[in-house]
């Protein structure tokens, strides 16, 4: 191409088959420099094509374009094998400009290359520009690296080093391996890896069959996240095969180019070079790019010196002449500003480096499906969000699938009150046949939120097998990213935590244990008979009858208990003994009951036979005494363990915890000598203390009635000692636990999970939900009043006021009936009717101020009657038995 000026400078291109929009960016590049005003300077391009890529057909063309008299050679694209336009530009001092990634080169070749310099992002410097975008900004912990070109994973080295030494976390495949069919590496990263972050450099050509094949192993649902590294992704025609199966959230990176100018003139008519420079592809921006670098810097070179010295070189036989402004024009490129350079760059943030790589430059990280640019990253300042201009904005309509309401897949398991089955959970369908603390917390925070969810019920809440390394329930399904969130009584441990995440915690709780409550025994209302057993109490009044027997007897064969009437009488006619069966018999009982007794026996053999007595009756109390004092220690009801450490020191009650959970997880791991003991008592019982369920602990304790203890987080056992009046709690808390949502290792919605549960609990929601779920029930259980041991209660001590109650009111209706005896012996002595008799005797024992009896109180209706003459009933009583004994005699 020539033009008229005053310098015409020579410039030399290579150009590949099939490069079409190369060259034209190129000639549009040189078409603006050239038409700049105030330049003196004319650029004229010798351009040179390539059928194949052949070393010796690019060596020869590039001597010929150096025997041309370039001053400068651009290209040709990585296509080359070889670097042999670099070395001769070296040798013979024309600069040489890259616009196409290649790999780093080391030393020697630095020393090689000093003539090149390239204008695209340096290899090294875009890794470390992933790598903080991955690490720093993305946080994803695990994921899959999957390349197809050497450079391509030149552009993932940084990223492996995230976590080299650990493979767990790091998976790194070559598409050459699966060339013969894709769905092998997508079946792999599905089954196998479970990854949920695929980080994928590919051709962009390659790009389109990848993520097709991709959406058949559900590699494109809602939460999975794609990182595509080509800088050319948006050229791959991705948008085209975009559609709702594509919910996947897909990210790459581009070159940012240079925000256009508001108030510059728009074009009425773009030309095909516009649409090429438009459309942001790399390899047409970044040769425009380079010509902008290399004139300017050649201007600036040509105007210290004052004047262009043309080069004089050739590639004859190693007696090149080395062009001197050619090194002058290479330093200029390595330092000018981009600034100061007419016209400006398509791309921001040019800099080169001392070995002539490009170091700095900005990327825009972008959704390809729609071409929506979303934040920006500088080696400065990191990734800042991009704000749209409303043009922008606006120019953005296709949907974008990845942001509409998702629906969580929440993976849970039976347990209550954390997820249960509606006792009528026949008459609903879907979520709302499930009830519990769990199902109202997932609502709740879907309505913060705004998502939908649907329930997955596994067996457990994850244990995890030290032999195979595997992991089963919750844990096992998040692992493998079949679903989304866990909830359930789920604790947060570290061996947990290194397969998934957690959220802040919901609820706080501790470890305790789990007993049996006995129900106090019966009240016994003759409890004041227990301190002797029943055949006791036999021999007692069998032996009480024996002795009054035997005192009768030896009584009347004792001449010494035989005696007068009447003391007054010297020689009586007859002589009476005292010791009849209900003196004897009162005798006994009043020793039994440690009374005195109006008369005592006077012959040694009696006194003998009554101290005897005594010392049986005092012996027999004192026992009795005894045992009703130990009686009353042992009658509280009260459990010897109070404590793990009195759980510890006995072996007559087993314990154990639910096997491989978070509770067995505890005391195994712990330091402390006590929960070391616990736990190798725990593994020495046989039958094993260890339940493969909660469920199955709490029945155990049942069964067992006090013979097994359970130990068991707070939360769950307080919800079984509310619904369960035979159960207790035994000692306080041990340890510290919190239970979280788990969510898959890297999830981008943890986040947003955390704030959700924080903002429940500040709203008091968290603390209903408890409430609602653990006190709201309608079992009743009985209140038992626990006494001192120095107490016995009314019911204990019925018995004695049944006993006092019953004698009172045996002597109530004796008497009555001596007292209608007597009425009756009055009636017919003294010739009245019974009923005067009774009226006249009822109506003086009414008197209680009166203290002397008449001999006479009954008055005949007919005569008045004699009172001072009649003698009372007791009286005529006594003479007729003086008088029977006198005839006796």
């Amino acid at each position: 191409m020539g033009v008229e000026g005053n310098t015409k400078i020579p410039v030399g291109a290579i150009f590949y088959e099939n490069e079409k929009e190369i060259e034209l960016s190129f000639d549009q590049a040189f078409r603006e420099v050239n038409n700049l005003k105030f330049s003196d300077l004319q650029f004229v391009t010798i351009k040179r094509y390539m059928p194949t890529n052949d070393s010796f057909l690019l060596q020869q063309i590039t001597c010929e374009l150096i025997s041309n008299g370039v001053a400068a050679i651009f290209g040709p694209s990585s296509k080359a094998a070889s670097d042999i336009v670099a070395q001769i530009a070296n040798t013979t001092g024309i600069p040489h400009i890259e616009y196409d990634w290649k790999l780093e080169a080391t030393r020697q070749e630095h020393l090689n290359n000093q003539m090149t310099v390239n204008v695209a992002p340096a290899l090294s410097a875009l890794s470390r520009a992933y790598y903080d975008i991955i690490k720093t900004n993305y946080e994803w912990r695990t994921f899959t690296l999957i390349y197809e070109t050497p450079e391509g994973l030149a552009r993932l080295q940084d990223l492996m080093n995230i976590h080299a030494l650990n493979t767990d976390y790091l998976k790194l495949r070559n598409l050459a391996d699966y060339a013969e069919d894709y769905r092998v590496l997508w079946k792999e990263a599905d089954e196998t890896f479970h990854e949920h972050h695929i980080i994928l450099d590919c051709e962009p050509k390659s790009l389109r069959e990848l993520l097709k094949i991709s959406v058949d192993f559900k590699l494109q649902g809602p939460f999975r996240h794609w990182f595509l590294t080509h800088l050319d992704t948006h050229s791959s025609g991705l948008k085209d095969i975009y559609n709702e199966d594509f919910k996947a959230n897909i990210t790459s990176v581009r070159l940012k180019i240079v925000d256009p100018n508001p108030y510059a003139r728009k074009k009425t008519r773009l030309t095909p070079v516009d649409k090429i420079l438009g459309s942001q592809m790399m390899l047409p921006i970044l040769i425009y790019d380079a010509v902008v670098l290399f004139a300017n810097s050649a201007r600036n070179v040509i105007a210290s010196l004052g004047q262009f010295y043309p080069p004089n070189s050739h590639c004859g036989l190693g007696f090149a002449s080395t062009w001197i402004m050619g090194a002058h024009i290479v330093q200029e490129m390595k330092t000018i500003s981009e600034d100061d350079v007419e016209p400006n760059f398509k791309t921001e943030n040019m800099k080169i480096n001392e070995f002539g790589q490009r170091t700095h430059f900005n990327l825009e990280i972008y959704k390809p499906t729609v071409n929506e640019p979303l934040m920006v990253w500088t080696p400065d300042n990191g990734i800042k969000v991009r704000r749209l201009s409303p043009e922008l904005e606006s120019a953005i309509v296709t949907p974008d699938f990845s942001v509409q309401r998702k629906v969580f897949t929440v993976v849970t398991h039976h347990e209550e009150p954390y997820f249960m089955m509606k006792q009528d959970h026949e008459n609903f369908r879907g979520q709302e046949k499930y009830e519990g603390y769990a199902v109202d917390l997932i609502r709740k925070l879907s309505e913060l939120m705004e998502f939908d969810y649907e329930f997955m019920i596994v067996n457990g809440n994850g244990k995890y097998n030290p032999e195979t390394k595997q992991w089963d329930g919750i844990i096992r399904k998040l692992i493998d990213h079949h679903a989304q969130i866990g909830v359930c009584d789920l604790t947060i441990t570290q061996l947990r935590r290194s397969a998934v995440d957690f959220t802040v915690p919901f609820m706080q709780l501790g470890i305790s244990i789990l007993h049996y409550k006995s129900p106090p025994e019966q009240k016994n209302p003759f409890a004041f008979l227990e301190p002797f057993a029943p055949q006791v109490w036999i021999y007692m009044i069998f032996a009480q009858l024996v002795m009054t027997l035997a005192f009768v007897l030896i009584a009347r064969l004792s001449y010494r208990e035989w005696m007068p009437p009447n003391p007054a009488i010297v020689d009586p006619d007859e002589l009476e003994n005292i010791w009849n069966v209900n003196n004897s018999c009162w005798l006994m009982v009043g020793s039994i009951m440690q009374q005195g007794c109006d008369i005592l026996p006077r012959g040694p053999h009696m006194r003998i036979l009554t101290g005897m007595w005594w010392f049986f009756a005092l012996m027999m109390l004192s026992t009795y005494t005894a045992n009703l004092a130990a009686f009353l220690t042992s009658n509280k009801w009260q459990s010897s363990i109070n404590s793990l450490q009195d759980l510890i020191e006995q072996d007559e009650v087993k314990f154990g915890s639910m096997r491989g959970g978070s509770t067995s997880l505890f005391f195994s791991e712990s330091n402390d000598t006590d929960y070391q003991r616990a736990w190798n008592q725990m593994k020495s019982f046989n039958p094993s203390g260890f339940t493969s369920t909660n469920k199955e602990g709490v029945a155990r304790v049942r069964k067992e009635k006090g013979n097994y203890a359970f130990l068991m987080e707070t939360t769950s056992l307080t919800y079984n000692i509310e619904r369960n009046c035979d159960l207790r709690q035994i000692g306080g808390t041990i340890g510290e636990k919190h239970y979280g949502l788990a969510v898959p290792l890297g999830a981008d919605y943890r986040t947003n999970l955390s704030v959700s549960i924080l903002q429940l609990s500040e709203k008091g929601e968290l603390y209903k939900l408890k409430n609602k779920w653990w006190k709201n029930h309608n079992v009743t259980c009985e209140s038992f009043h626990e006494v001192d041991g120095d107490e016995l209660s009314i019911i204990e001590l019925g018995g004695v006021f049944l006993v006092l109650a019953g004698g009172v009111l045996t002597g109530v209706i004796l008497g009555i009936f001596e007292f209608l005896w007597n009425v009756q012996n009055v009636a017919v002595e003294e010739r009245v009717t019974p009923w005067q008799a009774l009226k006249a005797e009822l109506m003086f024992a009414l008197k209680f101020w009166v203290r002397k009896k008449p001999m006479r109180i009954s008055s005949s209706s007919s005569s008045g009657g004699d009172k001072s003459s009649r003698r009372s009933s007791a009286s005529r009583r006594s003479s007729k038995e003086k008088t029977r004994s006198k005839t006796n005699s």
